[in-house]
């Protein structure tokens, strides 16, 4: 008897032992029971932090095992039950495919439209123009007309009519690199004399290039601020090396890959071209008017400013004309956007319209930034010739989202390592910052 009561028993414990494991296996659903599918998302365009549904089947319920991606940058994700996830689109996404990895299973859903927002704020400078170094707002400008960006990310300003290059770190402590009164002097530092620099460009050795617009010439600065003269003499037109070149009203500068500079000179309406020994020659241009052609045959109104991307290709704000310009390395000219008739007009290529424009950079992903001066807004050129605005409304002094804010006559620009845009926002006597997130 004891015997049965002892199999009974033991019959009794296997038995609760066996339906613990069933209800154990069973209980749970923190991982997907079948194959995990998606169904659906909602929506499938915003900007950075819009929340977005994830709809589908056996997703389970647990957090860490689901992981969820924008275009490959890893999102938070906020919960997750059975057939929903909820999940915040991260910073700077961009546009691309949603996946989902669901305990190990990678789902791919659909497309996902990453939709940028653009705050404009001041980075340096304030109301009153003057002659001030300082940390940021406490520092001021007279008609600050370019800007450049070294690799350490300090912004170095051609200040036009305190006839100095300023220096900005990327904390906004402002100083004077060079320059003092208006005149002409080569020299260290506070002896070294500018007459309205306008534009400014760095070599890939940290030196630092500026037109030195009304005495005629390219003056180079080393980072330790000494200044010499590379080209140009007396207001002219004359190809030869070094100071036995002459200019017309030199405005934008660029530098290729090669060390080679490439000048704006306005008022011969040519592209000049300067080797790093300093023989200057034409690359482009003829005559005033409008004409896309090789070399000389080609024509430009006044081409103002100029940037070049990694592959050598030169774009120019060829500004009488309204448009913006582009020459290849060997010197085919052709019209990227814009068209003889000013305007502020989005679109495509020749559809849109600028209003004299003046700066311009260029971005590692090809996207070209203008300094539509006369409309007071920055335009963005997409590599497929689609022309937007990216920041600015009517003439005048705003910081704020980019449709809101406000500029007076930018001409500059230039783009850090973290894709913010600075903008010499000359009438306003600032220096400004355009994020996009």
């Amino acid at each position: 008897m004891k015997k049965i009561n002892t199999m009974k028993t033991l019959f009794k414990n296997t038995l609760i032992l066996f339906l613990a494991i069933i209800l154990y296996s069973c209980g749970g659903d923190d991982t997907p029971t079948v194959n995990p599918t998606i169904t659906a998302i909602n929506p499938t365009s915003g900007p950075k932090t819009t929340i977005v549904t994830i709809s589908g089947e056996d997703f389970g319920t647990n957090t860490s095992n689901v992981q969820v991606f924008f275009n490959d940058v890893e999102a938070a994700i906020q919960t997750v039950t059975n057939t929903v996830i909820m999940v915040e689109v991260p910073v700077k996404a961009g546009t691309g495919l949603v996946k989902v990895i669901v305990n190990g299973t990678e789902l791919v859903g659909q497309e996902f439209t990453y939709v940028l927002t653009t705050e404009v704020t001041t980075f340096a400078g304030n109301d009153i123009t003057g002659d001030t170094d300082g940390t940021s707002t406490e520092a001021k400008f007279a008609l600050p007309t370019d800007v450049a960006i070294d690799s350490q990310d300090n912004l170095y300003i051609a200040d036009r009519s305190n006839h100095k290059i300023r220096k900005i770190t990327p904390s906004g402590v402002v100083t004077t690199l060079a320059g003092s009164t208006r005149g002409f002097a080569d020299g260290i530092g506070s002896t070294a004399q500018f007459y309205y620099p306008t534009g400014i460009a760095i070599g890939n050795q940290g030196n630092i290039y500026v037109i030195d617009k009304q005495n005629s010439k390219v003056r180079k600065i080393t980072p330790s601020g000494v200044v010499t003269t590379l080209a140009g003499s007396s207001y002219g037109y004359a190809d030869g090396t070094g100071t036995n070149a002459q200019f017309s009203n030199p405005t934008g500068i660029a530098i290729d890959n090669e060390n080679n500079i490439y000048v704006a000179d306005q008022n011969n309406h040519k592209i000049r071209k300067i080797t790093p020994s300093g023989v200057v020659s034409t690359f482009a241009g003829s005559t005033s008017g409008f004409a896309d052609g090789i070399g000389v045959d080609a024509q430009f109104n006044r081409p103002t400013g100029l940037t070049i991307d990694s592959q050598d290709n030169i774009y120019i704000t060829d500004i009488n004309n309204h448009r913006i310009r582009k020459i290849t390395p060997n010197g085919e000219v052709t019209t990227l956007a814009g068209n003889d008739t000013s305007g502020s007009v989005n679109g495509t290529g020749v559809t849109a319209q600028f209003n004299r424009p003046i700066g311009l950079t260029i971005d590692y992903q090809n996207n070209i930034y203008i300094a539509d001066s006369e409309n007071n807004r920055i335009r963005k050129i997409a590599p497929g010739g689609v022309v937007t605005t990216l920041a600015g409304n009517t003439q005048g002094f705003l910081d704020g989202d980019g449709s809101t804010a406000q500029f007076e006559y930018p001409t500059g620009l230039t783009i850090d390592s973290q894709g913010n845009i600075y903008v010499a926002d000359r009438n306003n006597h600032k220096i400004r910052k355009i994020t996009q997130d």
